[in-house]
């Protein structure tokens, strides 16, 4: 097989035209086995080029992907299956990314963590849980969760409860607790620790169950009176979390 010309496209890249038919040939694999000096090249030899060239085109694939920002392993192999490459290849990919230092799990975890912390407000479960999605193994979140210290994370704690009860003017005390239990809880907080802060905080609902009493009164005093409405009246404060 007769190699007429290369054009050389960019990015490590050549167009190689052989019998009148043109490959796109990564440079590694032009380097490695000399084709550049090569006039004529056997059907096998071709076959290895091409063969080899598919490891090469998902290798640069996953560095571009990683370039953007950094990746796990999982990410890597999920991003190339989808990008039908098989799965020898994409472990021979993984492997020689991790070489050259692509891919580097304890980096990445500790990136990911200090991030998490700085820029959000989330707790040490929902971290541990997004990284075990990503396939980081949970030894290795360990190592680096320790860096989240409870100081920190009751800090994070107090601003939520604080800026709950600046928002909620209209909710009982009992009320208002379990939402911020819950949304802390949902954030991956741990649910002592919010109990344990929350109990720092004296939330007075008085002037808002005078308030709903009023409205409550007003509304079933047309329907009921006596000991009847004012039954009526405690049941419906006790659905909304009143318990005086």
């Amino acid at each position: 097989m007769k190699i007429e010309k290369y054009k050389y496209l960019g990015n490590g890249r050549y167009k190689v035209f052989i019998d009148k038919n043109d490959y796109i040939i990564f440079e590694d694999i032009i380097l490695k086995y000399k084709i550049l000096g090569k006039d004529n090249i056997t059907k096998e030899e071709l076959s290895k080029y091409l063969k080899e060239n598919t490891f090469y085109e998902g290798y640069y694939k996953a560095t571009s992907y990683i370039n953007i920002k950094l990746r796990t392993k999982k990410e890597i192999e999920q991003y190339l299956s989808k990008n039908d490459f098989d799965s020898k290849v994409i472990t021979k990919i993984i492997d020689k990314l991790t070489k050259d230092g692509y891919l580097n799990e304890n980096i990445y975890t500790e990136a990911y963590i200090n991030d998490q912390i700085n820029l959000k407000i989330i707790g040490p479960l929902k971290i541990e849980n997004d990284l075990i999605k990503l396939g980081i193994d949970k030894n290795i979140i360990n190592k680096h969760l320790n860096c989240y210290t409870k100081e920190m994370q009751y800090e994070k704690i107090r601003k939520v409860i604080d800026k709950e009860i600046r928002l909620n003017k209209n909710k009982s005390s009992e009320m208002l607790k379990n939402k911020i239990l819950m949304g802390l809880i949902n954030k991956g907080f741990y649910r002592n620790d919010i109990i344990l802060i929350l109990d720092e905080f004296e939330i007075d609902d008085k002037d808002i169950y005078e308030k709903e009493y009023q409205k409550l009164y007003n509304k079933l005093s047309k329907k009921y009176s006596g000991q009847v409405l004012e039954y009526k009246i405690k049941e419906k404060l006790y659905q909304k979390g009143f318990r005086k």
